[in-house]
């Protein structure tokens, strides 16, 4: 039996995989928003979370604590079309796509490497260009548009993902499953939500089938540290010297990202 933490969990690719492998015997640890479709699966493990707070996902790996994992999956998806924010004044694109992966990536790898055959896998879609991150203006402040943040936030992915690869990381694979029959959470609206909802039926993989290869990489996983895949097929993964220097820049801007604001240092009698 193997433990598996999906983020996403309650829905779409996310639901279907849960459900998958409950079926097969194992014990999914399922981290999403609703109570009430989480109960529909009828078993596993429910973190409830808004994964795009940083305080929410630093609760989710205080009550994961040291538990062994074998498998995270990355999964959690909600496309803002316009320039929203997080509570905590983060983009909310870069929050969910970025800081939440990496926050759960990073804080998760010594409990996947108590297992034999541990794995990330992530839904980012790879194959963002090279010069997608806005290293002045993360947060996109000025001339947002939904493509520059998703695209930036796939970029970003990678980077991390890469920038990990000469310390003996956990396997990461990024694999974009394709257009998936889903409910597409996020802020489309009117004509654009019906739009999207008739090409889904028409055109989309049911999550039943779309789910098929992360279901063998859970089981496989690839010896490689980061591999990239359109389904089931492998894509090329190339990771120069400019890549791990742009992962590093990136790794040093998501600290400062992610460090509590300082706080104010108390004047003495004498300064004031």
């Amino acid at each position: 039996m193997k433990t598996i933490v999906i983020t996403g969990g309650t829905d779409g690719l996310g639901r279907a995989l849960a459900r998958k492998r409950l079926a097969d015997g194992d014990h999914v640890v399922v981290i999403g928003r609703s109570h009430t479709k989480f109960a529909a699966l009828g078993g596993g493990e429910f973190l409830p979370a808004d994964l795009t707070l940083v305080s929410e996902n630093r609760r989710v790996l205080a009550e994961l604590g040291d538990r062994p994992i074998d498998a995270l999956v990355l999964a959690a998806a909600y496309a803002n079309f316009p320039r929203a924010t997080t509570a905590e004044g983060i983009e909310h694109n870069f929050a969910l796509y970025h800081l939440s992966r990496f926050l759960l990536a990073d804080g998760l790898h010594d409990n996947l490497r108590a297992t034999p055959g541990p794995v990330i896998i992530d839904t980012t879609v790879p194959g963002a260009p090279a010069d997608a991150i806005h290293w002045d203006d993360p947060n996109l402040e000025h001339g947002y548009t939904w493509k520059a943040a998703n695209l930036q936030s796939r970029r970003a992915t990678f980077l991390r993902a890469a920038g990990r690869t000469r310390d003996n990381p956990v396997p990461h694979v990024l694999i974009s499953p394709g257009f998936v029959r889903s409910s597409h959470q996020g802020s489309l609206t009117g004509v654009r939500r019906g739009l999207v909802s008739l090409l889904a039926r028409l055109a989309g993989t049911a999550p039943e089938r779309a789910i098929a290869p992360l279901d063998a990489l859970i089981d496989q996983p690839p010896a490689e540290p980061l591999t990239a895949y359109q389904g089931r097929k492998r894509l090329p993964v190339d990771i120069g010297e400019d890549t791990l220097a742009d992962a590093q820049r990136l790794a040093a801007l998501t600290e400062e990202l992610l460090s509590p604001p300082a706080t104010p240092k108390a004047r003495s009698p004498r300064d004031r």
